[in-house]
């Protein structure tokens, strides 16, 4: 949790640098987005370009997404509704990016709060997964876990409700409302 700020690197162009606000809030938020998105790529995954951790400053520093995230395109007053192709083209490449976390990563990688909000679109509006500091590393020898309950209320899987335990699903779940 903190404010994003854009910045220009001179030989790569925009950057957004996500500044945190409290080093007591944001401390564990901070480390797993930099031990998840920091060692891995794919195209509908936000990149991480770097990162400061100097005495109570933390700050991470990403490709920047010019179209904004998807809740502002699809919920703003005035905006130009998306066609079919484009709503399809964004709802594959976010399946895309799930396949990968879930499936391809050395551990399977559980996002915890899949919403429009932490969906960012480039300038082709080919959608990044971002913000990954809820998520939850699950070894591949697991099929589930206990954990305690992270995400966006609206948003969450019947078994964070229930104090199930916690599959991939859940982020199916929350993709498809």
């Amino acid at each position: 949790f903190g404010s994003v700020y854009r910045g220009e690197m001179p030989d790569s162009g925009a950057i957004a640098v996500k500044r945190l606000e409290s080093i007591r809030q944001g401390e564990k938020q901070f480390r797993m987005e930099v031990s998840t998105i920091g060692t891995i790529h794919h195209v509908n995954l936000v990149r991480l370009r770097g990162f400061c951790c100097e005495g109570d400053k933390r700050l991470l520093v990403y490709d920047y997404m010019p179209m904004g995230s998807l809740d502002s395109v699809l919920f703003a007053d005035g905006r130009e509704a998306l066609d079919w192709k484009k709503r399809y083209g964004i709802a594959l490449g976010i399946a895309r990016g799930l396949a990968y976390l879930h499936e391809k990563c050395r551990e399977c990688i559980m996002h915890c709060d899949i919403k429009p909000e932490n969906i960012l679109l480039d300038m082709d509006m080919c959608p990044k997964i971002a913000d990954f500091g809820m998520a939850k590393l699950l070894g591949r020898e697991f099929s589930r876990v206990l954990t305690t309950v992270r995400g966006t209320i609206g948003y969450l899987a019947p078994e964070w409700i229930t104090g199930s335990a916690i599959t991939p699903k859940a982020d199916i779940y929350s993709y498809g409302i």
